[in-house]
């Protein structure tokens, strides 16, 4: 009886040591999102868009991304349920009303892998089109044809110079 104090501590330790060993690097980026950044039309210089809303057009639940804010950048997710996603930007002026919007159409193949035991399995995606509407977009560029789960650019969104 006198080791039953010790062999209870100790399997407590164990336990402990044992479950700190996993990889917390899956949860730091989980998922493969596209990182979007907004640049001014013809050149790399990025510029913030003020007042911009983006919600994920016939997308489950609450869909909006980024409401009324202002942003250079952003993630727009994917689905990995179907092949293509949309996303509606809205621009709006300081008291919040829609001034304008366009949307921006992604189509791709998702590619299961099985990333780790921790992490278990994820999707990258094999982009084939990213289209937009031109009504304050420029242009978009797909920088990188398969997203994976980096912290890089993968989609240039160009709009005009408000001084032009």
């Amino acid at each position: 009886m006198r080791w039953l104090p010790t062999c209870t501590a100790l399997s407590a330790l164990l336990a402990l040591v044992l479950t700190a060993c996993g990889d917390d690097s899956c949860y730091d980026n989980g998922s493969s999102l596209p990182l979007a950044r907004f640049y001014t039309s013809g050149t790399s210089t990025t510029v913030t868009v003020l007042n911009l809303t983006v919600r994920g057009i016939d997308a489950p639940g609450d869909s909006i991304l980024i409401d009324n804010s202002s942003v250079s950048e952003c993630y727009l997710p994917l689905r990995a349920t179907v092949g293509t996603t949309q996303y509606e930007l809205s621009y709006g002026d300081d008291e919040g009303e829609t001034l304008l919007a366009d949307t921006i159409t992604f189509s791709y193949r998702p590619v299961p892998y099985f990333a780790s035991h921790e992490c278990g399995a994820m999707y990258n995606f094999e982009m084939s089109s990213l289209t937009s509407t031109h009504h304050i977009i420029d242009s978009v560029v797909l920088v990188n044809k398969v997203i994976d789960n980096s912290t890089s650019v993968a989609v240039r969104i160009y709009i005009p110079d408000d001084s032009e």
